[in-house]
């Protein structure tokens, strides 16, 4: 498992084949709703997951990735100031 804290918008890749994507957001002052999708092609994406603003539970946002596979999240919306950690090739 990879986890980071830093620069949650980053891209990121899966080397664990057929692994997941975790997300907790640790602050946030309003809810927010969060998606993957592939580096290079927003066209592959994951649906927009709901992290409701104090809610600090740890959600999966995509499964069964590639290994090779790069992605980046997304906030649907409006961008807001939020924190949170992320762990990519994980298998649940």
């Amino acid at each position: 498992m990879r986890t980071a804290s830093d620069d949650l918008l980053a891209a990121r890749t899966i080397t664990a084949d057929g692994s997941d994507v975790y997300l907790r957001v640790t602050s946030s002052p309003v809810d927010l709703e969060i998606r993957w999708y592939r580096d290079g092609d927003q066209r592959v994406a994951g649906s927009p997951v709901l992290f409701p603003a104090g809610d600090r539970a740890r959600r999966r946002i995509g499964s069964n990735f590639r290994a090779g596979t790069t992605f980046h999240l997304v906030v649907v919306g409006s961008e807001q100031d939020w924190r949170g950690v992320v762990d990519w090739n994980v298998y649940s």
